[in-house]
């Protein structure tokens, strides 16, 4: 699965509040915490966690542009 995969599909399932919401948050929540991973994935986890969590004002100024930018209209289409 790509990351924008993982974006689009985290921030979907939190919308429609789908079951596998659960384990894109366990799966964000590792990514954030995995000190293996490159430092943009970290923070494409912590940011996913947060909005799985209900943050719709998380800080989304450690991106990725591309990132920011797809996360950004995910959020804006849900309101």
């Amino acid at each position: 699965m790509t990351a924008e995969q993982f974006i689009a599909g985290a921030i979907q399932s939190a919308r429609e509040k789908r079951p596998e919401a659960e384990e894109y948050f366990k799966s964000a929540q590792k990514m954030a915490a995995d000190s293996s991973v490159p430092a943009e994935m970290r923070e494409l986890g912590r940011v996913l966690s947060r909005i799985l969590a209900g943050d719709a004002k998380v800080d989304l100024s450690g991106l990725r542009e591309e990132w920011r930018e797809m996360v950004e209209k995910r959020m804006k289409d849900e309101r």
